[in-house]
C-alpha cells in the first residue's frame, strides 16, 4: 500500500498537532455525497442555493473569517467576529455563526449571483473556497 504524505494547509487549528490539510480544504467528501457531484459549483448550488444552508469559511490568505447569511434577502456577505483573546489557536477565536454581527463585504439579491460575482482578495469566489476551510454549513 503506497502512503501518500499530506500538505499542511492551517498549522495548528484546533491545538498543538490539530493541522488542516490541503485535502480538507473546500467541500468535505461529504458534502459531496449530500449533493451527488465532486463538482465545487454544483455542491455550492445544492447546500447554499436550493437547501439554503448559511456557510462559514475560514481563508488562510487573508487570515479571516467569513460568513454566507442564507436566511433573509438580500444574501449578506461578511466578516465573521474574531476573537483572537478566546485561544491561541485560530479555529476557536470565531463560533462561525453568521447571525452574528460583523462587516458585510457584499450584498447579493439571491445565492446563486454569489458564486460568479464575489470576489475576496481579488481573488473569484470558486479559487477563495477552494483554498478555505469551511467551519460550518448548516
Amino acid at each position: 500500500m503506497i502512503e501518500r504524505k499530506r500538505k499542511i494547509a492551517i498549522r495548528d487549528f484546533r491545538g498543538p498537532g490539530q493541522h488542516v490539510y490541503e485535502d480538507e480544504l473546500g467541500f468535505s467528501n461529504r458534502d459531496f455525497q449530500e449533493a451527488r457531484t465532486l463538482v465545487p459549483r454544483e455542491a455550492f448550488r445544492f447546500h447554499v442555493e436550493n437547501i439554503g444552508l448559511n456557510m462559514a469559511f475560514y481563508y488562510p490568505n487573508t487570515d479571516t473569517f467569513y460568513g454566507i447569511h442564507t436566511e433573509s434577502i438580500p444574501v449578506k456577505v461578511k466578516i465573521l467576529p474574531r476573537h483572537r483573546e478566546w485561544s491561541d489557536f485560530v479555529g476557536w477565536q470565531c463560533e462561525s455563526d453568521t447571525h452574528d454581527d460583523g462587516e458585510v463585504i457584499a450584498v447579493f439579491n439571491s445565492a446563486s449571483e454569489i458564486w460568479d460575482n464575489l470576489r475576496i482578495d481579488n481573488k473569484p469566489f470558486e479559487e477563495v473556497l477552494r483554498n478555505s476551510y469551511i467551519t460550518a454549513l448548516n
